[in-house]
């Protein structure tokens, strides 16, 4: 059994911020390799190894820079920089840990963050959500219940799969086919403090969140296994939780390709899906758990379907925008916009993608282009001969105008107890319209 290493999420990031200051050389390698650097007119022209030696002066002495930051903020997540660390060290979670103190300091996370922390009225994933579906056609728990039935597997989709219902029908159907005994939940308290920490330096509710959050997976279920749909909850409960939370043989943990992947031989294919595809490696899962494989396994299953690469695949593949889309849009779409034209050259019908924060990031990029967005998961299930869901995001952001986007989202906004006030209000901004 493998005893959690720190007491504390705090800990955690004091012992990155030491052996940080400890093992960096000022080559400045992680900043001229970072994807974002370039793109940030705040730090356009700034030397690499100047920024780094801020962060140091920041990180060791307190000393306050713009520049530092910008920087932490303005961080797509994307893990490339670690890649370029010549000391190995994990420079993704030396930005996060700066967040943690420069929040810990007095200085604020970016306001826009607020709009997709969990138990608020106005959240980002519970909106989109609620534009689309009823509460009677939810198909998970958003609490636990006063007498929940103990489950082998608690399939938990966190916050951003709930945005996207028509993939998580269809993998829920997959697996209610193949005869997986499941539980699902998500959304409203069940949050896996993501949104908190890493994104916005908000560690100690971020620990809040995940210590009642795993008691109550414990206590409700006692599953043997963990099944996520989304990239930022899997790395919190993979690379975070077992650090300081549990250890990690308490639960076994499978991101959903993962999961169906291993169980490819109870999948009864019964429609060839005569398609052209191109995959794009979510960052979490490709540079972070290095699994690129099994989203092809399950593309490579499927009759009909054609696969094609794009140049960047793999550990080399290129960001949708990642966080930098919630804190700074401007830059993260810039990101966005170069996968999206990579994807466009390869003739594909669609971008598969497994993450569903990169898909609802590149909704509004695909307008123009030819191609479609689709997840493993409803490819899957349209291969199986199951019920096709509709993809209402991908028909709203078609909408010209804030009053069509009002009218075709109206029954189910006022279901989910939302005033067309209140939508005339954030719905323009989600959609870029004009109100």
């Amino acid at each position: 059994m493998s005893e959690s290493k720190y007491s504390s999420y705090k800990e955690l990031y004091d012992d990155v911020i030491h052996q940080f200051i400890e093992q960096c050389v000022l080559c400045g390698e992680c900043m001229g390799n970072c994807r974002m650097f370039p793109l940030n007119p705040a730090l356009r022209g700034k030397d690499p190894v100047e920024i780094i030696e801020s962060m140091v002066d920041f990180l060791k002495d307190g000393v306050f820079s713009e520049e530092v930051y910008t920087t932490a903020f303005s961080c797509a997540g994307c893990g490339y920089c670690t890649d370029f660390c010549p000391q190995g060290i994990d420079v993704l979670r030396v930005i996060e840990a700066t967040k943690v103190e420069l929040v810990e300091q007095g200085k604020e996370q970016p306001e826009v963050l607020n709009f997709v922390l969990p138990g608020q009225r106005i959240n980002l994933y519970e909106i989109l959500a609620g534009i689309q579906i009823k509460p009677s056609e939810r198909r998970w728990l958003t609490n636990i219940p006063p007498q929940p039935k103990k489950t082998e597997n608690v399939v938990f989709l966190g916050c951003s799969p709930q945005a996207l219902p028509h993939n998580v029908f269809a993998f829920l159907d997959i697996l209610e086919k193949i005869g997986v005994d499941f539980v699902t939940i998500g959304g409203g308290e069940l949050c896996c403090g993501t949104a908190f920490c890493p994104a916005g330096g908000r560690v100690r509710d971020s620990e809040k969140v995940g210590r009642e959050l795993v008691a109550a997976l414990k206590e409700a279920f006692s599953p043997k296994r963990l099944i996520f749909n989304c990239t930022g909850c899997y790395r919190q409960f993979g690379e975070y939780y077992p650090e300081f939370l549990y250890d990690d043989t308490e639960f076994e943990l499978k991101f959903y390709t993962q999961f169906l992947s291993e169980n490819l031989d109870k999948i009864n294919f019964i429609k060839p899906v005569e398609k052209t595809v191109t995959p794009h490696d979510s960052c979490v899962l490709a540079r972070r758990f290095k699994d690129t494989e099994s989203p092809r396994k399950l593309l490579e299953a499927i009759p009909g379907l054609k696969i094609v690469e794009m140049e960047h695949n793999r550990g080399e593949t290129l960001c949708c925008g990642g966080l930098a889309n919630m804190t700074h849009p401007e830059l993260g779409q810039k990101l966005g916009h170069t996968l999206v034209e990579e994807a466009g050259k390869t003739g594909a019908d669609y971008l598969v993608d497994v993450c569903p924060f990169c898909q609802s990031a590149l909704y509004p990029q695909i307008k123009g282009y030819s191609f479609g967005l689709k997840d493993i998961a409803t490819i899957i299930n349209e291969a199986m001969g199951g019920r096709e869901y509709e993809n209402k995001l991908e028909k709203f952001w078609k909408c010209e105008s804030i009053d069509e986007l009002i009218e075709k989202t109206r029954d189910n906004f006022e279901a989910n107890g939302y005033t067309e006030e209140e939508m005339r209000q954030i719905l323009p901004k989600l959609f870029r319209l004009n109100a």
